[in-house]
């Protein structure tokens, strides 16, 4: 939001929506020769904005290819930030394939979709009248901002659908600098500064070209793809068509990240103060500790007793005020017991460096949600901040202000991103640290006995540590202990074999970060295939159900697997009298040079048989030229593991089962 003291705000007196015709062409479309076998398509899409009247109007014509299409485009659903904006002047038809026209004439309703505190985001939500396959769908909308703020425009140029044609028109605000009226720029650290200069950042499709017009811009793009949503593909909104503009105070971007990150850094510096406090708080924390890596295991371990407010909730003014609460330094939030994120970060910075350690900052952003858009001017890009601290010699990063995350070691989301750290020099754009696939490692044992009949019994013995063990341990802050293991148990009985029941008994280590996190699981139900003579069972017990993760053999997007791991699995099953193991797959290896590996050995005899399998990815983001050889490794291992072992059935009579039993 831009603040703009003493604007008089002009809303235009505009005129009913002008329709625009569908040609005979039009209306007789059932397929889309530039987007074969899509939903739908905008045939048009507008959207106009005005920021000295505050006014901003979207224009959309959809035409409805397939029943999905319907489903998807048949309702209209408009977010705003209730109070600061409003939604009005909603019209809209519904042209059937014959060209009758149904005039839209219901009433929008308001839904709330985000509430904090006394911020609220809304939806303006409304149905399209008599949708039905065929059909072409167009309406407009406008959206009127509070006096007191204004919006420059990010434009999506992309949308998860075909766009024939776009148009964007831009009117902003001259900037004047002799003027007593000043646009305030917020840095995203909650201060306000006089901007200087209209800045956009374009991110176009091939042959597009804004229009610098007197006093606005203007841009027109045809034949637009989808968005190419793909599982497994980086932050959307990072590499998508869009066109992005902002007011800034600074004249380049070297200028604006260096004064921003100057700012940053003091104001943390100021946070972070090793006072009195801090070093009394301290003293009795590394007490007894021989090394400078265990003074600084038992100060991460304290400041992991603070009440981290994104798991629980962040305090009212009120709440704060009346519990003295001043939020200004490291040490208030060591005496509250609670704080956000990134002011436990601060804390723990607080507390190392009252400790004698060099410790420092680094704002980053969230790589599941964007990668830093340097050209953007805008620090709120960074939301998040880790710490760096030398120990023994060596600069190690912790993220202190991510619950449950384990010492010396980065949420996955933090890792090989973009950000600025505090340095010697002031602050530098820095790259975080990658993990290693030994970081994140989930150790598998199952202990199985199956009965003539088919019948399945033993336990589960699931391992964790790194980014599985972080995400189990953070569902259990929101979540109690039952509703814990019943999504755990979700998760593993979609891998297991068709007819085995898993049941998790109970967790070990589900709050101590120093010890891997175990779940402890119960098996029953049934497991194989008769086929006279022979049963036939799956030769990998946690993988019998799983599909290969990459389908399609095309692929738009580079591939992002979050961050590196490994599985390790030992099933041991021991077989009933009548039951002897026939055959076992052949051992196998498949590799992916300098990214992943596979190895698989099966061994069986008598009336037992056992499994090791090992998967390994140590690379996490390959290009759309590498997919081929990523996709391929990735069903060769599901292959393998589809794999079956044959076991032989006799009967059994009374002498040998009684022989059997004694």
């Amino acid at each position: 939001m831009f603040l703009l003291p003493f604007l008089v705000s002009g809303v235009p007196l505009l005129a009913a929506t002008n329709w625009i015709q569908p040609t005979p062409d039009e209306l007789k479309m059932t397929s889309d020769p530039k987007a074969p076998d899509a939903e739908a398509v905008y045939l048009n899409y507008e959207e106009y904005v005005d920021i000295a009247a505050h006014y901003h109007r979207v224009y959309a014509r959809i035409k409805i290819l397939t029943e999905r299409g319907k489903e998807d485009y048949g309702n209209v659903q408009i977010p705003y930030e209730q109070g600061a904006t409003a939604i009005r002047a909603i019209e809209g038809r519904t042209i059937e394939p014959d060209g009758t026209v149904v005039p839209f004439s219901g009433n929008p309703m308001d839904k709330e979709v985000v509430k904090q505190g006394n911020f609220r985001v809304m939806e303006k939500v409304f149905s399209m009248p008599d949708v039905r396959v065929g059909s072409i769908l167009e309406y407009s909308w406008q959206r009127q901002y509070d006096d007191w703020y204004i919006f420059p425009p990010s434009f999506d140029l992309q949308k998860p659908i075909f766009i024939h044609e776009a148009h964007y028109h831009f009117k902003p605000i001259q900037l004047d600098p002799g003027s007593s009226n000043q646009i305030m720029v917020p840095d995203g650290m909650g201060h306000e500064l006089i901007a200087r200069q209209l800045l956009y950042d374009p991110e176009l499709p091939p042959g597009a070209k804004v229009q610098d017009l007197p006093g606005a811009f203007d841009l027109v793009i045809k034949d637009v793809p989808p968005i190419p949503e793909e599982p497994y593909s980086p932050p959307l909104d990072s590499f998508s068509y869009r066109l992005t503009f902002f007011y800034s105070a600074e004249f380049t971007g070297k200028d604006f990240w260096q004064a921003e990150g100057k700012t940053w850094a003091r104001e943390f510096d100021h946070f972070a103060d090793p006072s009195a406090r801090i070093r009394q708080a301290v003293a009795p924390i590394i007490a007894g500790a021989a090394t400078d890596d265990a003074k600084l295991r038992q100060i991460y371990a304290a400041v992991m007793t603070v009440d981290n407010t994104q798991f629980s909730r962040e305090r009212t003014e009120q709440e704060n005020k009346a519990e003295g609460a001043k939020d200004k330094t490291a040490a208030d939030i060591w005496d509250q017991k609670r704080g956000t994120p990134n002011e436990i970060t601060g804390l723990f910075v607080a507390m190392a460096r009252a400790a004698g350690f060099k410790a420092s900052a680094m704002a980053v952003t969230q790589r599941d949600e964007r990668i830093l858009n340097a050209n953007y001017l805008y620090w709120g890009q960074l939301t998040d901040e880790i710490a760096i601290v030398t120990v023994d010699g060596k600069e190690v990063y912790f993220d202190p202000g991510e619950r449950y995350c384990e010492y010396g070691k980065l949420d996955w989301k933090h890792t090989q991103v973009m950000g600025i750290r505090e340095s010697d020099k002031g602050t530098d754009a820095s790259l975080t640290p990658g993990a290693e696939y030994k970081e994140s490692v989930v150790d598998r044992r199952a202990s199985l006995q199956l009965a003539a009949d088919g019948q399945l019994t033993g336990t589960i013995q699931y391992s964790m540590t790194g980014v599985e063990a972080l995400r189990w341990r953070q569902l259990a802050l929101s979540s109690d202990a039952a509703e814990v293991m019943r999504q755990f148990d979700n998760e593993l009985q979609q891998r297991v074999p068709p007819g085995v029941r898993v049941k998790t008994d109970h967790f070990d280590g589900l709050t101590d970060i120093s010890q891997p996190l175990v779940a402890v699981v119960n098996v029953t139900g049934s497991m194989g295939t008769a086929t006279g003579k022979r049963v036939l069972l799956p030769s990998s017990f946690f993988e019998a159900s799983v599909k290969p993760p990459f389908g399609e053999e095309k692929r738009q997007n580079p591939v992002d697997l979050h961050f590196p791991y490994a599985v390790r699995d030992q099933v041991k099953i021991t077989f009933a009298p009548g039951l002897t193991v026939e055959s076992v797959p052949t051992d196998a290896q498949i590799p992916l040079p300098q990214s992943a590996t596979y190895v698989a050995k099966y061994s069986g005899a008598g009336s037992s048989y056992q499994e090791g399998r090992l998967l390994a990815v140590a690379r996490t983001v390959y290009s759309r030229d590498q997919y081929p050889q990523l996709r391929d490794f990735f069903q060769k291992t599901a292959a393998q593991d589809q794999q079956q072992i044959v076991l032989d059935r006799t009967p059994v009579t009374t002498a040998t089962a009684s022989g059997a039993a004694q």
